[in-house]
Formats: structure tokens, C-alpha cells, sequence
């Protein structure tokens, strides 16, 4: 009898908490403070104060690149070893700082990152880059316990990104051909001729060693370098890459029932996993308005529209606000209520671009309400950078590492870059300017200098090392360079 009193005590008290928690206050954004975020200069602000100094203090000045292992106020654990795809998304971080700033430090960073990457990270025997290195700096077995005789495309596609966007800043073919390499060699060898899509991982001589495929062999791909590369050099074999990717989407990759895009596939696109990551939905809605913007082929923008729809309705906290993290496939009302931080920015790049294409004013409020979870929650104003993940009412807790084998200068920087550029050119339709630094140019090289994928992005003004240059295609977005090193580029854009 005591026993059942003590057990009715105890259901009184949780019943009580968990009331206490459903009707407390829940704080709001005060009279014009969502209107912050609208500010272009907010994210630019953001990006080069709270975002990229914390990454400074992460350099490895003894082995090379950047530390991955990142305590919350920026010190580092050196006893393990280093992830390349790491040090290509602290290239592509550096890179985006001088880019929104023209302060030559920030390329001084990514060089050092390069360096890295590019002398230990590339398989100088059978091209493409490797998992993991040991404190040697040498390929090892990682922490999953993956061999490092594996080819896994998420690393593949991310070890791309740094050198591609470092290309995109600076005009060095260098890295570009790294990139061209690895393209080349996923093109060849990972591609699924009859089923279509590309397998999650080759061996190390890139032979095939698995039918699966993955969510990240297809949709990384585009967002992780396949865009920006295209965007660097307009070559249309690209683009044709671009978008039969984004045709797996609507074809093989959504389920008809729900709406959901599947994380994990058998061969013949078959899917099996029942829990699904919110932002991997909104990447994939992203990508396809990115591929419509670049092609104009309604469907891509439609099938975005209809995941959005879909995620807005299930994983949108209309409560704390923002995005939660995963979500049940066979229940969409079992939710993992804890939000990271990728996801947010997953969810305000396609709110953007899907305002910027139809102006449906729900799509702003979501951005603007998750912008404001993401300044009040995420971002960690006392140490800098952000918190990987938070609960669902924005508490951080202990979980304060800052740097790992998923989490660097990527996903923040690439939030704060696109909300500058998309706020200001799709949405506000105020200037927007870049800096590049190109290292060396013969008199007449066209460097690409467009980021963005809205058709509507011209270039407004040129000045070269502090002097107005009027060689530059406005609507085609390159700029005819002269003969020279270490060209400063200031470019201004608008938009239709």
C-alpha cells in the first residue's frame, strides 16, 4: 500500500512538471525584433564576429590544417587525429570570411588549410581523398572503425568543397584540378547506369563493393561542391550532372504517401529506414529550387514547394519555433524534439528561395521566426560560434563541444553567407558585394564571380586593386581580367 502511494506521488509530480512545462511562458520576439534579421548586414556581421575568429584559435601550427576535436571555448583535444573532409569545410570557412570581407588573413587560413588537405588528404595513387588521419598524418582506421581502403562519397564530396570554393575566392587552378579529378572519378565509377544514382561507398581503387545508396551520395553531391563547381567554370556536362540528381528526387527519392525524402536505399531505391532527418528534407527542397533557379524547370521548384509543405506541417515547432532535428517515417508525430544546427540553416536557405520565388509570406515568417531561435538559442554569444544542438525551448546543456567529425566552419559560415546574399539580392533587392584575390591571371581570363543561382543576379561594379574595371559581362557573371598577381577584386551585385 505504501509502495502504491509513494508511485501515485511520483505520476502527481511528473504529471505536474510536465504541466508546469506546457504552460509556462513561452518568450516571444519583442516589436520589430524579427525585423533584425532582415538585415543583410546582420548575417555579414554575424559571420565575420561571432562566427569565424572562434576557428582561428583551432589551428594546428605543428602537423598542419585544423584541429577537430573542439571544447566549447575554443581549445582543442590534440590526442586524435583528423578528418580531411574537416579541414576542407575550415578552407571553405576562411574562404567565405575574405570573401565578405577582402581581409587577406582569412585566405591566409584557408592556405594553411589547403596545404593540409592537399598533401595528406589526396590519394596520390588512386586519386580521391581519404577518411581519416592519424596523429602521423598518415590514412587510419577512424573512430566508426571505417577502413581505410573505403571510398565513402560523403567524404569525397566534402574534401570538394574547400578546394572549389577556395577556386571560386581566388582563381588558383591548383586546387580546382583535385576536384576536376574526383568529379571524374565519381562519374566513372560510382554512377548506378541502370537504377540510376550513385552508391554510398567504392574501395580504395574505386571498384565497387556496395549496391546501397544514401540520402549524401546524391544530395551532397550538388550542395557540397557539384553547384559551386559549376558556378566556377559553367561548363554544361555540369550542369546535365546537376540535374539528373535533382530528377532522382522527385522520381526515386520522395515517398509518395508522406511527402518524406528517404535518408538510406537498396539498389532499385527501395528505403528501409524508418527515422529521417528534417534537414536532410529541407537540403533536398533547397537543392531542387537551386537546380530550378539554374534551369527553369518547374517541377524541381514544385517538388520543393511539396517538401516544404510537408516539413512546415510535421517538423516546425510552432511553439519554441524553429526546426526539430528527426523525425518517425512511420509516424510523423514522433518527433526527436532536440534542434541542431545544420538544420536551421537547411530550413532558412529554402525559405528564402522559395519566398524569392513565389512570395508566399509563410515562408518569410518561418525564416524570420527561425532566425531568431537561431540568435537566441544556437548562437553561443559568450564563446562564439554556435551549439550543434539544443532542446527543443533552446537550452544548450552540457553539450558544449563546438568541433568534431561533422561539425567546423561550414554550415555556420554558409548560413551567415547565403542570408547576406539571398536577403539581399532576392528579397530586400539591395547591393551585395564580394571580395576575390586571384593569384595570377594572363590579360583577358574570365573568372566566374556570380555565387548565387537566381538568373536575376547581374554584376553592378567592378574595382580592381581600389580601381574601377569595366571588363566584366554583366549578365553572364564573369569579370575579363588583366594580366597580373594578386588581383583584389571588389564586386558589387544587383538584381533584377
Amino acid at each position: 500500500m505504501q509502495k502504491k502511494a509513494v508511485l501515485i506521488m511520483a505520476l502527481l509530480c511528473l504529471s505536474y512538471i510536465i504541466f508546469s512545462i506546457l504552460t509556462a511562458p513561452v518568450r516571444r520576439p519583442g516589436p520589430g525584433e524579427l525585423d533584425t534579421y532582415m538585415n543583410p548586414l546582420y548575417w555579414k556581421n554575424q559571420a565575420l564576429k561571432d562566427i569565424i575568429p572562434f576557428w582561428e584559435k583551432t589551428i594546428d601550427m605543428t602537423n598542419g590544417g585544423f584541429f577537430n576535436n573542439v571544447m566549447r571555448d575554443g581549445t582543442s583535444d590534440r590526442t586524435n587525429g583528423k578528418y580531411p573532409r574537416m579541414a576542407s569545410r575550415i578552407i571553405y570557412g576562411f574562404s567565405a570570411a575574405y570573401m565578405l570581407s577582402g581581409d587577406d588573413s582569412y585566405l591566409d587560413y584557408a592556405d594553411h588549410a589547403l596545404k593540409f588537405l592537399t598533401n595528406f588528404g589526396w590519394d596520390k595513387i588512386n586519386g580521391g581523398w581519404f577518411t581519416y588521419l592519424g596523429t602521423n598524418n598518415e590514412p587510419a582506421t577512424n573512430t566508426d572503425n571505417q577502413d581505410p581502403d573505403e571510398r565513402n562519397m560523403f567524404d569525397e564530396d566534402y574534401c570538394n568543397l574547400g578546394p572549389v570554393f577556395y577556386y571560386f575566392a581566388t582563381g588558383d587552378p591548383a586546387p580546382l584540378a583535385y576536384v576536376k579529378k574526383t568529379h571524374e572519378l565519381i562519374q566513372a565509377h560510382v554512377w548506378d547506369p541502370v537504377y540510376k544514382g550513385y552508391y554510398e561507398q567504392v574501395s580504395t581503387n574505386w571498384q565497387m563493393t556496395t549496391s546501397m545508396k544514401s540520402f549524401s551520395a546524391q544530395m551532397d553531391t550538388c550542395s557540397a561542391y557539384l553547384i559551386y563547381y559549376y558556378l566556377a567554370v559553367r561548363d554544361r556536362s555540369l550542369l546535365n550532372d546537376i540535374t539528373r540528381i535533382a530528377d532522382l528526387v522527385k522520381d526515386h527519392m520522395i515517398d509518395p504517401e508522406t511527402g518524406f525524402v528517404g535518408e538510406r536505399f537498396y539498389m532499385n531505391w527501395a528505403t528501409y529506414e524508418t527515422n529521417l532527418w528534417t534537414g536532410h528534407n529541407l537540403k533536398a527542397g533547397w537543392v531542387l529550387m537551386r537546380a530550378y533557379n539554374l534551369t527553369h524547370i518547374k517541377k524541381y521548384a514544385d517538388t520543393a514547394e511539396e517538401i516544404a509543405r510537408v516539413q512546415i506541417s510535421n517538423n516546425w515547432d510552432s511553439r519554441y519555433y524553429g526546426w526539430f532535428f528527426r523525425f518517425n517515417y512511420t509516424n510523423a508525430r514522433v518527433n526527436f524534439e532536440n534542434k541542431d544546427w545544420w538544420t536551421q540553416e537547411e530550413g532558412d536557405n529554402l525559405m528564402l528561395n522559395l519566398y524569392g520565388y513565389d512570395h508566399k509570406q509563410e515562408y518569410l515568417d518561418r525564416f524570420r521566426e527561425s532566425a531568431w531561435f537561431w540568435d537566441k538559442y544556437i548562437v553561443d554569444h559568450e564563446y562564439g560560434e554556435c551549439y550543434p544542438e539544443v532542446t527543443r525551448d533552446g537550452w544548450a546543456g552540457q553539450e558544449w563541444t563546438k568541433g568534431d567529425l561533422y561539425k567546423s566552419a561550414y554550415h555556420t559560415m554558409e548560413h551567415a553567407l547565403f542570408n547576406y546574399l539571398y536577403l539581399s539580392l532576392y528579397i530586400e533587392k539591395k547591393d551585395a558585394t564580394l571580395y576575390f584575390r586571384i593569384k595570377s591571371s594572363g590579360a583577358g581570363d574570365r573568372h566566374y564571380v556570380v555565387l548565387t543561382e537566381y538568373p536575376g543576379v547581374f554584376i553592378k561594379s567592378v574595382m580592381i586593386n581600389g580601381k574601377s574595371w569595366t571588363g566584366f559581362n554583366a549578365k553572364e557573371g564573369y569579370v575579363c581580367l588583366p594580366e597580373g598577381q594578386n588581383l583584389k577584386l571588389k564586386v558589387t551585385y544587383s538584381a533584377l
